[in-house]
């Protein structure tokens, strides 16, 4: 599932809204679109920041990503094989 929170304001605005998201990463009290987001304390977190910009607009994402679950997929290279003989 994906949710999304998006503002629209100035500098001071925007940093005002961002200044206390450390603080709720570390309690686990992030909220998006009244969705608790459950960031995992027992795995790893990978940690991305990202900028771009050219003459039309520019963008600085940060993205903190963890693996739930490893896709099984030698399991369905198994089934694969027994089906073909």
């Amino acid at each position: 599932m994906k949710y999304q929170d998006k503002y629209v304001g100035s500098q001071e605005e925007v940093y005002d809204l961002l200044k206390d998201l450390p603080k709720k990463f570390v309690q686990n009290s992030i909220v998006v679109e009244a969705e608790r987001v459950a960031i995992p304390a027992d795995k790893e977190l990978t940690y991305k920041i990202k900028f771009e910009e050219d003459e039309y607009e520019g963008a600085l994402a940060v993205k903190v990503s963890w693996v739930n679950a490893e896709e099984p997929e030698e399991e369905e290279e198994e089934e694969e094989e027994e089906e073909e003989e």
